[in-house]
């Protein structure tokens, strides 16, 4: 067992694979439904941060099957603000990795299996930790004076986490790196603008781009979901909001092609679209990478959302996003094929391989295993490593 000494208090962790895991911490005080994040408090003694903390509340995933994604919805809570350090030692000064998981802003955690930091941290030396916020109803409700993004803010509460503590995990606060995939790198776009200073550089993994509603799509897809609640929606059960979240994302068409529900462009955290805001210079000039799969929308024709189009969706926006960006930025695709196939579909270049690859997380049946596919990863791994680390963004 390693101890972390935090500004809030030591915490115990468990070594495995060569590095020590410290798990279920938490970066504020239980959520409140509906209302803002809020610092986590100190304790004393000795906390144990050996086993994950709750997920989100969330309803089955349709991605559940993807080997590393696996996850039981049951296990999902309100109290759910945790994170996880994965670090080669306490002592020193390394780069950190902060990673936000994807699934479509309805479901998902940090302590999915494919999401785990130990190869990173072992093999290239980084500080890595994957974050739960708030989605679905709880991240995303608009009006009736509760705050608007709460997922974001979750997000943001979690980058001050880092500032404050993660020397205490051997870890540098001057340089972080904020990642994530799919709804997590839809985010990263997000806090270029609404978390300046926060983090020295930012990895869009499959982000979409154009995954963001306006007010008054946030206001109506909240009113259907409101329709569907028995009572108060303050106070009603879980399983009310998450059953009221299904009948609101029916009820409305996709955003950005894809997603059921995202981030709100409101005015105030996020006062312009992210894209614009890249495009105008508002978004942090920090290097940037962006990368997507070659054949992104297999996936969600395997899962029954047929037509999609790759380069409307991820492609074209991400090469839109590279191009505008005032700081360094760089586009990487892949091409691995992934052996799968799911509903009849082959899963090929699809959403989602890329991830295992570059957390060198790979090997299962995603992926394929063999001496070429641990070559793919190790390339691919060593490449997000070196721009975590700081190495140039620019082609």
């Amino acid at each position: 067992m390693t101890l972390a000494h935090t500004p809030l208090g030591t915490l115990r962790g468990a070594g495995s694979g060569g590095v020590t895991a410290f798990k279920g911490v938490r970066y504020a005080v239980p959520a409140r439904r509906f209302a803002a994040p809020e610092p986590a408090e100190p304790w004393r003694g000795v906390r144990d941060a050996v086993t994950p903390g709750a997920p989100a509340p969330q309803r089955p995933g349709r991605m559940a099957w993807v080997p590393g994604l696996e996850i039981d919805p049951a296990s999902g809570r309100e109290d759910c603000l945790f994170l996880n350090v994965w670090t080669p030692s306490v002592e020193g000064r390394r780069p950190v990795l902060v990673f936000l998981h994807g699934g479509a802003f309805v479901f998902g955690s940090g302590a999915q299996a494919m999401y785990d930091g130990t190869a990173l941290a072992r093999d290239h030396g980084l500080v890595v930790v994957t974050v739960n916020y708030r989605f679905g109803l709880p991240g995303f409700w608009y009006g009736d004076g509760v705050p608007a993004n709460l997922a974001l803010r979750d997000q943001i509460a979690a980058l001050e986490w880092v500032r404050g503590n993660v020397a205490a995990f051997g870890g540098d606060p001057g340089n972080v790196t904020l990642a994530g995939h799919s709804a997590g790198g839809t985010c990263v776009l997000a806090l270029l603008s609404c978390a300046r200073g926060l983090f020295a550089r930012a990895a869009a993994m499959s982000p979409v781009p154009y995954g963001f509603m306006t007010r008054d799509e946030a206001a109506a897809w909240t009113a259907a979901a409101r329709a569907a609640i028995p009572g108060d929606p303050r106070t009603a059960p879980l399983a009310d909001l998450l059953a009221a979240e299904a009948a609101a994302a029916g009820a409305r068409g996709p955003v950005g092609g894809l997603l059921p529900v995202a981030p709100v462009v409101d005015g105030e955290l996020l006062p312009v679209h992210p894209v614009q805001a890249i495009r105008s210079g508002v978004a942090a000039p920090v290097p940037l990478l962006v990368t997507t799969a070659a054949e992104e929308t297999r996936l969600f024709t395997a899962i029954g959302q047929p037509g999609l189009d790759t380069r409307e969706i991820f492609a074209g926006p991400a090469e839109e996003v590279v191009a505008a960006h005032r700081g360094p930025a760089r586009h990487l695709v892949c091409g691995h094929r992934s052996p799968m196939s799911h509903g009849g579909v082959e899963l090929g270049a699809c959403h989602l391989v890329d991830v295992p690859l570059y957390f060198g997380t790979h090997g299962t049946p995603l992926t394929g295993s063999g001496p070429e596919v641990d070559e793919q990863a190790r390339s691919m791994s060593k490449e997000f490593a070196r721009f975590c680390r700081g190495g140039e963004a620019e082609e």
